[in-house]
Formats: structure tokens, sequence, C-alpha cells
């Protein structure tokens, strides 16, 4: 009769009842060949190996203070754990999350964590996307350029192509009759619009962003055509404005467009000014001086009613307004920024093409503190604000603009707690990306490593240390050295 295996460690029963230890016995009496013998030791080896080294492949990142994007207070002494595969197996204190044997362990006492920021709006090109990962910009959302051009860059990035942050597109803007830019999408009817939206969706684009030119006759189609296909629609409005938009299911204002002529009585002339971009534009920036604090208010309270966010761009609205002024232009970094792209951008070419006089530097400055109220008071009402930079259009450097834009947020009445989430999870939510914009368990490890406090001082986030992308960290000067 066979007898059971017993339980007994390094010992069994024999059939005819007789123990023997369970390797020494068949080394002595049945030698294994030499190669079988080889093969199973190896054997043996490869079932061992992880048992004595369970956190191979794994980074612990220790004794940071993280702000993690979630709204929840400091976690202090904190230990990051991301595994091979770019995400984020535990965050806790030491207590809570165990280093696993075997981890490679990276010091970081005395620093600051924060999750990767997000561009809220940008035009990316290949030549920006080192330089957004460089300042800590893990994630961009793209609204507007060479439609092919930008969704090729978007799976060259998802790919691992080129190094360069998430990409989250719009492809080409849609316009209406004689669009401001060659590479929009313009449509003139209906039906042009409705296929406008049916294409952005057969390329997989995050959102669809309408321009100027887009009046209520052309948006109401195509924002029923998005509803129908579930595509978010961005407004960089000029024909409509931001009040109509967002009934009409528009729920993200670019640059605040559509705020003064939703405040004035009689919005009709700015729609006939935007039949030319320029005139338009300087119109609207000169006119937000004349909002009151009692109509802000109140069209900053319809708006979050109907749901809508905003990206305001503080920072191209600073810039539009000191274009010529030498003092504010030494002041920005522009070191990331190519020679032959900063030639390209041609600020007096620019400002004689926009028609922009003395005269107007000066209102387009007396209107940057109303631009302020309206953002605070949007913040305080409970709207949510997106840090957007607008990069890279003249001045706005990529990456670099972005921190000026947190810094305008906090000079317009934010906390520099708020400004950081405007950057990241406010993004995040704007995107319905659930796992970027956060450092949480199950997240992608995309986060950025300071050298000192964010919030005592919002400068401080271009204090940069490292920046986890993907779970690979960088050096700043990585990319720095093979720039220009």
């Amino acid at each position: 009769m066979i007898r059971r295996e017993r339980t007994s460690v390094g010992k069994r029963e024999t059939g005819n009842g007789k123990r023997r230890d369970a390797v020494a016995g068949h080394a002595s009496r049945f030698p294994l060949p030499a190669s079988r013998l080889l093969r199973w030791l190896v054997l043996c080896a490869l079932v061992a190996a992880p048992a004595c080294n369970p956190g191979e492949g794994t980074t612990a990142y220790i004794g940071a203070e993280v702000f993690d994007g979630t709204g929840a207070p400091l976690l202090l002494d904190a230990v990051i754990l991301v595994s091979l595969d770019g995400h984020i197996e535990a965050i806790g204190t030491p207590d809570q999350v165990p280093i696993p044997r075997g981890a490679t362990e990276i010091r970081l006492d005395g620093k600051w964590v924060i999750p990767g920021l997000i561009d809220a709006h940008t035009h990316a090109d290949a030549w920006t996307l080192s330089r957004y990962v460089a300042y800590g910009v893990t994630s961009v959302r793209d609204v507007g350029g060479h439609q092919q051009t930008i969704m090729n860059l978007r799976d060259q990035a998802l790919l691992g192509g080129v190094l360069g942050p998430r990409m989250y597109v719009s492809g080409a803007v849609i316009d209406g009759p004689s669009p401001t830019r060659p590479t929009a999408t313009s449509v003139g009817t209906p039906t042009e619009a409705r296929r406008a939206i049916d294409q952005l969706t057969l390329l997989a684009a995050t959102q669809a962003k309408i321009y100027t030119k887009i009046d209520r006759r052309l948006l109401r189609p195509l924002m029923d055509e998005a509803r129908e296909l579930n595509l978010p629609v961005t407004g960089h409005l000029g024909k409509v404005d931001a009040v109509t938009a967002a009934r009409l299911g528009v729920k993200t204002l670019e640059h605040m467009t559509g705020v003064v002529e939703a405040a004035s009585s009689s919005p009709g002339r700015y729609y006939a000014a935007h039949n030319r971009f320029f005139r338009g534009w300087n119109l609207v920036e000169r006119s937000w001086s004349q909002l009151d604090s009692a109509t802000s208010d109140r069209t900053a309270r319809q708006l979050i009613e109907l749901g809508v966010r905003i990206v305001p761009t503080l920072i191209l609205h600073e810039t539009w307004a000191h274009l010529m002024d030498p003092r504010y232009t030494e002041r920005l970094d522009l070191s990331g920024v190519p020679d032959s792209i900063q030639e390209a951008w041609d600020v007096p070419g620019l400002v004689r093409r926009a028609g922009i006089a003395a005269a107007d530097f000066r209102a387009f400055r007396r209107s940057r503190s109303a631009q302020d109220r309206f953002v605070r008071m949007y913040h305080r009402a409970g709207g949510t604000v997106a840090a957007g930079s607008d990069s890279p259009n003249q001045l706005l450097a990529p990456g670099a603009s972005l921190h000026d834009e947190m810094a305008m947020l906090v000079r317009a009445g934010l906390l520099p707690r708020d400004a950081l989430l405007a950057a990241t999870r406010n993004v995040a939510h704007l995107l319905e990306a659930d796992s970027i914009g956060v450092i949480r368990a199950g997240g992608v490890a995309d986060f950025v490593v300071l050298d000192a406090n964010p919030l005592e001082d919002i400068q401080n986030t271009k204090r940069i240390n490292r920046v986890v992308l993907r779970g690979t960290a960088f050096m700043p000067e990585d990319f720095q050295e093979g720039w220009q």
C-alpha cells in the first residue's frame, strides 16, 4: 500500500514505510546526472529569488513631505513605492508602507513632492516636449494646431517614440468661414459643423475646440453632435457670449473669452469686431477694465451654476499687456527656447500686425486687475480654475510659463495650495482623467521633487530637484544640455 506524503519538513515516507531525508536520501542512493542536478538547482534559485527580493524592480522614494493633489493634508516623512511598470504601488508613512527587500531606495529628506504638473492650454510642437518635462510638466492639454502633426506627436509620446509629456489633444480648432488660423477646420453650415465633430471623434481627440468665428447658428448643431458622441467642447469664443455658449453645452472657457460679452448689455459690437481676430481680441482686452465688481460677480455665478470651468491664462493677458516692455521680458525665463524660435516670434512684427498702439498697452494693463478680480471671485464662489499657459506663443516658454501662471493665480488671490491644485487635480478633472494630477496608489508615477516648500512660496515650484515621468526619474540638466 502506498502511503501519502507527510508534512514533516525535509522528510517523507517511502512506499515501504521507511523515512528518508528528502534531498540527502536521493543524493546518496540515487545520484542525479550533473545536468539534471544543475537544472534542479537553477529552478530552486528561481523559485527562491522572489522570496528573497520581493521588491526587485520597485523604487522607494523616502522621507519627503508630499502634497498629493487630492486635497488631503500634507503627508510627512512619506514613502512612495513606484513599480517597474511606472505606477505607484503604495504611498503613506513608514509604518503604513514597509519597504520591500530588494527595492531601490532614494532618500528625499528635506524635499517636497508634488504631482506632475498639467498645462491646461498648450500648442505643443516637437521641440517643446523635453522643455515641458524639464519644468515638471508631465501632461499637457493641447488645444489646437496642425491636426496630423499633433496627432502624430501624441501617438509617439504614448508609444515611447519621443520623450515627452502625456498629451490630451484637440486636433485642429473648429472655426467659421474665413478662419483666422490656416490650420483650422472651417465650417459654414450646420452639416459641416457636425462633420467636424465626427472627424475629431474618429481621431480619438480628447476634446474639440471652437474658435472665434463660430456663432450661435453653427454652435447649436455642433454641440448637438458633440453631445451625441460624448466629445467635450472647449471654447475660445468670439461671436457668442460665455453664458449662451454654456447653455448650449460648452463647459470650458479658454482665456475667459465670452465673459465681457456676457456682462455687456450690447454685445453686438464685440461680435462684429471678431470678424478680424486682433480687432476683436484687443477690444475685449481693453473692455475688461469696464467691468465693475457686481457685474463680474453676477456673470461668474451664472457660469458656475452652468458647470463651466475656466482656463484664464493670466500669464497670456499679462504678457499681452507688456509685449514691448523690456523690463518685463528680461524677467522671463526663456532659457529653454531656441534662438530660432525666439527670432520667429518676431514680437515687434506681432505688435504691428495686431495694430497695438501705446494707448492700447495702457488700457490692457488697466484691465489686468479686473481679470484678476474675476478669477478670484470665480474661485471663491466655488468655480473650477485650471492653469494653462498658451505656450509656446510669443514670450510664453513651454514649461516655465506654467510656473508663471501659478504665480499669477496667487497674485490674483488664490492660495499657493489652490494654485497647485489648478495645475494638477483641476486639469485632471477637466480631462476626466483620474490617474494623473494626483499621487495615489494605482495612479501613474508622475511627480516632481522640489528643494523647497511650494505652499510657503509658489515660486518654489521652480526649484526642481528631479522629475519622475512614467516611473523614471530625470534631472532637469538631463534635458538642458542638448537644448540649443
